[in-house]
Parts: structure tokens; C-alpha cells; sequence
């Protein structure tokens, strides 16, 4: 029976797949490290932001008015009874206007930094035609002596004094009573109205000094909404359900005006206190530019490419070269395309990605160069390997920048790297390389 024979090539060839699946395993624990690390991090600013209060988020300012509302009964014994309720009807503005200044810093908890921000809003709004007749409701089941201006906020710790709120010039008092049971809001700051309040137009003034983290979140309420937003922050971030109007971006800061139109929200100019609305808000992140992480994480997807590329080349070093290498000095080179991973995300925790980024890619150039050097015994090889990582790392390094075009840029690189290995090795005869090994 004739012997199976697998020459030296094919082994090595086999030893290299076999060598990129078992490193495959570290780059799968730095993988978790990375999300471990995420973890940490949102801890870190969770427990910054939750004392301001979290993301500080105006929910919008409204008024309710209580009626009567009658129903009759029947008991057991059959004899009817009229039972009363109190229901309310909110009333949204008709105009909405907000004029806010931003004032954002950073606070550290441990190597972490989180963008925060103090700030103040002066409100104006605008309250006209308290129409009933929508809801057949009389006149005289209505209580408009126990009307309340209500004012809603994500979370109370987001305010850093008592919003002072005015009517006519005259400071409205909070009121002893909560209302949460008709308030559309999250939560809510309530203020007693006077009858004669709703008798004629309602010009609502106001001052709101408040905190939070990270983002600020506007819902637009009236007819007719006008937000304008300032800050000393360089690189805002503009979600939500609107963009703004106008924008101005500067090093010294920004300023954006949304200017939104009642139809376009889910509020009606008046509705039922039972109702729920969905709405939708204006968001304004203050972000830090690179998110380390989220880069780092792109780059290790890369590294099942930067590990084949390098044992590749370590390969056709060693056919062209006739200089036979150890498995072990394989396992060396791989290591150290995968420690630098690892550099890079403890370092990038530290200073600047792109700058970490350098640091690791030219100290794992250099290791190899003066490795392959030395294992080759002449420094051409050397610079070759070299070389082709420090290509490898620019490569990546671009594919990073270019998110939208990710994609497209690793395939074609990809298909240069084939046609390469294709173009360099064309002239090796595989068989004669065999013979050579069987004549040793």
C-alpha cells in the first residue's frame, strides 16, 4: 500500500491555518476586553450624570383646567344615582418660545471624562382661546379657580433652583398639591392659577436654571415652537425628531434654531387629561469627538487580514530566501500582531486614538524588522516584513477614518493583497519545491 507523503511546503502551509485559528483565541478575549471596558466606562459616566440627574430633557409647559363630570349609577336595590367626577382638559401653548444657554464641562471619574453641562432657559410662551365647546362641556361644570400650570421635566434633579415662572409680571407659587395623575409629563413642577387668569390671552414668562449630562432634549408642545440653543461646546451632535433651521459651528462654540410647526408634533391645541401622546423630541449631544472604543473595535475586526497577511509574507520570505524558520518564530510575529491590539486600547484610554494608534503600529513595525532581521540574518528581509505591516497598519488606519466606506475599502484591499501574493509568487514551481524538500 502506498504511504501517504505531505511535503515540508504543505506542512507549513497547514501549520500557518492551523497557527491563525489558535490566535484567533486571544483576539477573541481582547474583543471582550474592549466590551468590558465599554462597561466600565458607562458605569463611570451613569455614575457621574444619575446625581445631575441624568440627560436633562424639557418636556414643555401646559395648563389644565377641572370640570365636572356627572354619570348616573344604579345600586343593588336598583335605585339610580348621579355620581360626579373631576376631569381635566389640557391646554397646550399656541406659542412656544425657548432661548437656551448651554454651558458644558468636563468631570472625571477615575481615567474617564464625561461631558456635563449647567445651564439656563428663558420661556416665553403664550396661552389663547380656552375653548370648551370641543368637548360639550357647560360652562358651569367648569372649575376655573382650580386650573394649574403645569410644567414637565424628565427628572426634578435636573433643576438647580425653583423655576420662577410669572403670569402678567406676577410670580406664580408652587403648588402643595401633585397632579401626576393628569400630567402628560415624566415629571412635573405644578403652580396654582387664579379664575380670572384664563378670562383673556395668558403671557407666560419665565427662568429655568438646570444640569445634566451629555444630552439635552427639548419636546416642542405648541402651535408654534421656536427654539433657539447656544453653548461654548465645539462638536455638537443634532438628533431627534428635528434638525435645526439654522446652525453656526466654530471652535468658540455653536448656536441652532429649530423653529417647528404644532402639526408636525403629536399634540393637539387641546385634549383630554386621559389621553397619552408618543412625542418626539430635539436632541442636542455634547459629545467628545473619538470614542476610542468604538475604534478599536473596528480595528480588531481587521485581524483575522493582519494576521494571515504577515504569516504569508513570513512564508514566501522563507521559500525565496532558503532560509527554513521555526514554527516558533511564526508564533512570535503573530503575538505580536496581536498585542497590538491590546496596546492599542490601553493606550488610547490614555491620550489621544490616533496618536496611540502610531505609537503601537510603528513599536510592532519596529519589533518585527529587528526580529526578522535577525532570524533571516539580513536586515533586506527584515525591512521587507516590516514593511508590509507598517502598509498593513496605514491600510487600517484609513479604513478607520472612512467609516461610511469601510466596506468597500477592505474589499478592495482585499483584491490588491490577492493579486500581490498572485504577482509574486507566479514563478515558483510548487512541485519542484517539493523535490527539492525530498532530496534534503
Amino acid at each position: 500500500m502506498k504511504k501517504l507523503q505531505v511535503s515540508k511546503s504543505s506542512l507549513k502551509i497547514m501549520l500557518i491555518f492551523v497557527l491563525v485559528l489558535l490566535f484567533l483565541i486571544p483576539i477573541s478575549l481582547i474583543k471582550n476586553l474592549i466590551y468590558d471596558r465599554k462597561t466600565y466606562q458607562d458605569e463611570a459616566v451613569d455614575s457621574i450624570t444619575e446625581p445631575l440627574g441624568g440627560e436633562s430633557q424639557i418636556e414643555g409647559v401646559v395648563i389644565a383646567v377641572p370640570y365636572k363630570s356627572y354619570h348616573e349609577t344604579t345600586d343593588s336595590n336598583g335605585i339610580k344615582r348621579t355620581e360626579s367626577e373631576t376631569k381635566y382638559i389640557i391646554f397646550a401653548p399656541d406659542t412656544y418660545n425657548l432661548d437656551i444657554q448651554v454651558n458644558p464641562y468636563y468631570l472625571t471619574r477615575g481615567i474617564f471624562k464625561v461631558p456635563v453641562f449647567n445651564g439656563q432657559l428663558n420661556l416665553k410662551a403664550e396661552f389663547t382661546d380656552f375653548d370648551f365647546s370641543y368637548f360639550d362641556i357647560p360652562a358651569k361644570n367648569i372649575l376655573k379657580n382650580e386650573s394649574v400650570l403645569i410644567l414637565g421635566l424628565s427628572n426634578t434633579k435636573t433643576l438647580t433652583s425653583q423655576p420662577k415662572l410669572n403670569i402678567a409680571k406676577s410670580e406664580l407659587k408652587i403648588s402643595p398639591i401633585k397632579y401626576d395623575s393628569i400630567s402628560p409629563f415624566t415629571n412635573s413642577v405644578y403652580y396654582n392659577l387664579a379664575e380670572d387668569v384664563l378670562s383673556s390671552k395668558v403671557n407666560l414668562t419665565g427662568i429655568i436654571d438646570f444640569q445634566g449630562g451629555e444630552n439635552l432634549k427639548i419636546t416642542p408642545i405648541a402651535s408654534d415652537n421656536t427654539i433657539n440653543i447656544k453653548s461654548n461646546w465645539p462638536s455638537p451632535s443634532f438628533s431627534g425628531g428635528w434638525l435645526p433651521n439654522q446652525r453656526q459651528l466654530s471652535e468658540n462654540g455653536f448656536s441652532a434654531l429649530w423653529n417647528i410647526a404644532g402639526l408636525s408634533t403629536v399634540y393637539s391645541k387641546s385634549w383630554k387629561s386621559e389621553t397619552e401622546f408618543s412625542p418626539e423630541a430635539i436632541n442636542v449631544s455634547f459629545i467628545t469627538p473619538v470614542d476610542a472604543y468604538k475604534k478599536t473595535e473596528r480595528s480588531v475586526k481587521y485581524s483575522l487580514l493582519f494576521l494571515i497577511i504577515p504569516f504569508i509574507a513570513l512564508l514566501i520570505s522563507e521559500i525565496f530566501s532558503n532560509k527554513k524558520i521555526h514554527p516558533v518564530q511564526y508564533c512570535l510575529i503573530g503575538l505580536a500582531d496581536v498585542i497590538f491590539y491590546l496596546l492599542l486600547l490601553s493606550i488610547s484610554e490614555h491620550i489621544l486614538f490616533d496618536l496611540a494608534y502610531l505609537i503601537c503600529s510603528v513599536s510592532v513595525c519596529l519589533a518585527t524588522l529587528f526580529y526578522a532581521s535577525a532570524i533571516f540574518k539580513n536586515i533586506k528581509w527584515g525591512a521587507l516584513l516590516s514593511g508590509i505591516q507598517l502598509v498593513s497598519y496605514i491600510f487600517l488606519y484609513g479604513t478607520l477614518q472612512a467609516e461610511d466606506y469601510a466596506l468597500l475599502i477592505g474589499s478592495i484591499g482585499l483584491f490588491i493583497v490577492t493579486v500581490l501574493l498572485m504577482f509574486i509568487t507566479r514563478k515558483i514551481d510548487w512541485y519542484q519545491l517539493n523535490e527539492k524538500e525530498e532530496s534534503l
